[in-house]
């Protein structure tokens, strides 16, 4: 009994740290972000394929679950590379590879793991272009963003690029691979989005975590020129702010998301300002920190919420409206009502309504 309990716990840790290594909440806000593009492009009506529910959602699922298990690898190898530097941060000195709880070869089999079985299963349920942007995105990361950020203050940027791909991967998963052309143009708003939001969002928590960056010697612009920083996660802040009105104009949602997105943008612009008037405050740091970690649930969200399908334009119930005062204005006067409250004369024909559709459509 002894040892089965044992085993138990020993499993039970060794899954808590492969979960570290995946950066679990990390991979599944870079799912979440794929599922939007997913949902947000998806279309029965002009994909037969997904008239079908099981296919809409197996599909979905593949492609959260794909992104995720590929977001898992990078992440993994991105801890694999930065061992040094984590066991001298405070922040990360206890993560399982710094710690010695996780061997660096058995880290590299569960990237390997992760990495292989989610990119098969993007290739198998979704298309070509899914596939290679959710590959390339996992090279980006590992082989490119985590060695510069020992190298240069431009890895966030390079980093942003990286947040920015797993929404438009979605979107090609639900557009058959498709990401040219005016109905695409969505995909490239969603990923503007996302690339914008990290500055703030990244710029903050680096101002939160100088002194570990310092000692680790990660090269990040809050530790070399925090007012600079600052100004950038303004700038890029206030560039949200009109964001929503990108998906307004690309048909993806009603107006009413434009005018929310301004809201929720004018939050973290704010906390932006804050953290600009003191550049090293990790207190006015926080602030705009978590309300970047508020603004992308909620921003997403309402963008579901405020999803226009394809082929509708907000014109149309007014061109539909003007067609039927017109239609009804080509009537002989002898089948119109005399006065508004009474009923329509003897003799009209019962079908002037199926008439009226029929010529609308």
């Amino acid at each position: 009994m002894a040892t089965l309990n044992c085993y138990a716990t020993r499993t039970k840790l060794l899954v808590h740290d492969l979960l570290k290594l995946s950066k679990y909440r990390l991979s599944a806000l870079v799912s979440f972000t794929s599922a939007v593009g997913y949902v947000a492009r998806a279309d029965p009506q002009q994909n037969p394929d997904l008239q079908q529910n099981h296919v809409y959602y197996r599909k979905l699922l593949s492609t959260t679950t794909g992104t995720w298990l590929a977001a898992a690898c990078a992440n993994t190898l991105n801890q694999i590379y930065e061992i040094r530097s984590d066991a001298l941060m405070a922040r990360t000195r206890l993560r399982p590879l710094p710690s010695g709880r996780i061997a660096v070869a058995h880290a590299a089999c569960f990237a390997a793991a992760t990495g292989l079985s989610g990119i098969a299963l993007l290739a198998h349920e979704t298309n070509r272009t899914t596939t290679a942007l959710a590959a390339a995105n996992v090279l980006l990361y590992s082989a490119v963003y985590t060695p510069l950020k020992a190298i240069s203050t431009v890895n966030t940027w390079v980093g942003a690029v990286v947040g920015a791909l797993p929404p438009i991967h979605g979107w090609a998963a639900a557009s058959d691979g498709a990401l040219l052309g005016d109905r695409e143009r969505g995909a490239w708003a969603l990923g503007s989005l996302l690339f914008l939001w990290q500055i703030p969002h990244f710029h903050a928590l680096a101002v939160m975590s100088r002194a570990d960056y310092a000692a680790g010697g990660l090269k990040m612009l809050a530790v070399t020129n925090p007012h600079a920083n600052a100004q950038w996660a303004k700038w890029t802040a206030l560039a949200l702010l009109p964001i929503g009105g990108l998906f307004t104009i690309t048909g993806v949602t009603s107006a009413m998301y434009g005018w929310e997105s301004v809201l929720l943008g004018w939050w973290m612009y704010r906390g932006a300002v804050n953290m600009l008037a003191q550049p090293t405050s990790s207190t006015a740091a926080r602030q705009l920190f978590r309300s970047s970690i508020w603004y992308l649930p909620m921003s997403m969200s309402l963008l579901m919420a405020h999803q226009v399908p394809y082929g509708f334009t907000v014109e149309q119930p007014t061109k539909h409206a003007a067609n039927v005062r017109e239609l009804r204005l080509q009537q002989p006067w002898e089948i119109m009502a005399p006065f508004p409250f009474l009923p329509v004369p003897c003799g009209v024909p019962a079908v002037v309504l199926e008439t009226h559709d029929q010529q609308l459509s």
